[in-house]
């Protein structure tokens, strides 16, 4: 008795900096999607910001040309090709993609769809609400300061008396390391200043520490399974865009060299974190082992994260005994069993006489 495939709409591209970043992931998660279970659609977006239907000889070499792209997901109709997937698979970093608004839309429309809700992806996409919650769950993270104006000679003396040197400026909504700069004395802080405002219209400034970069990978919904962590070794300054998806010179440890007790230390601080920004489906939480005094800080959260084949959060769930098929299956069903509890909600209501 053969069954019908469930079609998963594979969002992907987006009018975002991470663009880019995003065809990557998409590749490899077409790839690894299990094709005896699934049918993909694949549905790309322009840097306009128009939707299309691409086919997958056109998505497979590369041409994401769209003459005929709409303002809007038609989500029946309007094509010449039926587009509306029984679940949804938005892998768009950044703004428009990552910070709830496409869920936002998803949720308007009674679909289901794989990764966290509207809500938590609007938190965990801006460091410096995200940083509030941690600190609001007892969780550590770097000191930090918050910037809405391009004004470099009030920053300085803020930064000066709050900081020390080195830190980090980055825009607050935005991944992949795009915008982000390392300061090592205050002459590079304007340009960095400038770069940061450039994607974002609200900046963060965080202090520089000294530290093993250790990254985990969450997935679930009420019952969570938190994988082992993994440590990375930049091969630039930091693990900045180029490192991660154009020159590969970073050395990963998965599983990370850890003392036992600073690993499980590392995990309940990812549980803690899921759950202060009320996340959903999955995510990976970035964290900083200080080399000195072996504190533990939580840098940040990311709730879409990068799929590509030398990404993190899929490696760290193939070390776990995980495969990249089955971590796409997972998180398909994590989707479809968060819209199910969502539709026992009423939306109906009759105050007593």
């Amino acid at each position: 008795m053969s069954h019908a495939k469930t079609s998963v709409g594979l969002i992907f591209g987006g009018l975002s900096a991470e663009h880019e970043v995003s065809l990557l992931s998409a590749r490899a998660i077409y790839k690894h999607l299990d094709k005896n279970r699934f049918l993909p659609l694949l549905i790309y977006i322009d840097k306009q910001g128009r939707y299309a239907v691409i086919d997958e000889k056109t998505f497979l070499t590369g041409d994401f040309s769209v003459p005929e792209g709409h303002s809007f997901i038609p989500w029946a109709g309007r094509t010449t090709r039926e587009i509306d997937a029984d679940i949804y698979f938005p892998i768009l970093h950044g703004p428009n993609g990552e910070d709830g608004r496409i869920q936002g839309l998803f949720d308007m429309a009674g679909k289901p769809y794989v990764g966290a809700n509207s809500f938590s992806s609007a938190l965990a996409m801006d460091k410096a609400v995200t940083k509030t919650l941690f600190l609001n769950a007892g969780l550590k993270t770097p000191d930090f300061l918050v910037f809405t104006e391009y004004e470099p000679q009030r920053i300085r003396a803020l930064v000066s008396q709050r900081l020390h040197y080195p830190v980090f400026v980055k825009p607050c909504s935005l991944g992949s390391s795009v915008g982000i700069s390392r300061v090592k004395d205050e002459s590079g802080l304007d340009r960095a200043l400038g770069l940061a405002f450039r994607y974002d219209r609200k900046i963060l400034v965080e202090q520089g520490i000294d530290a093993r970069e250790i990254e985990i990978s969450v997935m679930g919904n009420k019952d969570i399974l938190i994988s082992p962590p993994g440590e990375l070794v930049p091969g630039n300054e930091f693990y900045d865009y180029a490192d991660k998806y154009l020159d590969g010179k970073t050395v990963f440890h998965i599983p990370a060299q850890l003392r036992e007790e600073t690993g499980q230390k590392i995990k309940d601080m990812a549980g803690k974190a899921f759950r202060a920004l009320y996340l959903n489906g999955m995510s990976r939480i970035d964290f900083f082992l200080e080399k000195k005094s072996g504190e533990v800080f939580i840098n940040e959260i990311n709730t879409i994260p990068g799929f590509t084949e030398i990404s993190m959060f899929p490696k760290l769930w193939q070390v776990a005994g995980i495969s990249f098929q089955e971590l796409i299956g997972r998180l398909i069903d994590y989707g479809f069993d968060y819209h199910r509890a969502g539709q026992g909600l009423s939306t109906d209501f009759k105050a007593r006489d």
